[in-house]
């Protein structure tokens, strides 16, 4: 009984040390690596939207780079949740 007992906790606390182990991993990646990535993403993109501006605003493309350079990054940054990479 006492085995069978030891073996169900170990068991137990391996799958659950697995699982979060995982997910301590990608939030702690999303943290310290992805999200610092992400937002100079975001001001890079906005400063090359800025020096774009005299080419995409007379072909009325200016909102389509401005999605592509600053809106994306930031909502990247932002509108994620942590760890989650595939939602965007």
């Amino acid at each position: 009984l006492i085995l069978a007992v030891a073996f169900l906790l170990t068991s137990t606390s391996a799958q659950a040390a697995e699982e979060y182990g995982w997910r301590f991993a990608a939030v702690t990646t999303d943290i310290f690596i992805a999200r610092p990535f992400t937002f100079l993403a975001t001001i890079l993109g906005g400063a090359i939207w800025t020096v774009s501006l005299p080419v995409t605003a007379p072909t009325k493309t200016s909102s389509e780079a401005f999605d592509a350079l600053v809106r994306q990054p930031w909502q990247l940054t932002v509108d994620r949740e942590l760890g989650e990479y595939n939602e965007m």
